[in-house]
């Protein structure tokens, strides 16, 4: 189903699928990162020592996956998709720790976000 804005000479004319892909991805990415700038400016990151932890854990999620795919992928002409594994890892991990609520201790939470926006 196609979606318009149309403001003047100005218009984006896209499929309802793209609109709710991007928005919501943008949307997403927005709210966690100003949860990042909480957690380093007055919460459980505020110092490096507390930052490097989650600093290294998502630099290990974005060179491990990319290195296995070069690895195991034979075909030179698709080394291109090596950021499928690095990007799809982190949105699951977030939404099963949301949906434990407040089982989950908040400096795994914090990890975890942290990890993601570093990760993405």
């Amino acid at each position: 189903m196609p979606v318009m804005i149309k403001l003047g000479d100005f218009s984006i004319d896209k499929p309802l699928l793209l609109w709710i892909n991007d928005g919501l991805m943008a949307i997403f990415f927005f709210l966690i990162g100003l949860e990042i700038k909480r957690e380093v400016l007055i919460g459980e990151l505020n110092s490096v020592k507390k930052l490097a932890f989650p600093l290294f854990g998502a630099l290990g999620g974005v060179i491990v996956p990319v290195a296995l795919y070069l690895l195991l992928n034979e075909n030179p002409s698709t080394f291109k998709g090596w950021g499928i594994p690095m990007a799809t890892d982190i949105a699951f991990s977030l939404a099963v720790l949301n949906a434990l609520g407040k089982r989950v201790p908040l400096s795994l939470k914090v990890f975890l976000i942290a990890f993601a926006i570093v990760d993405d």
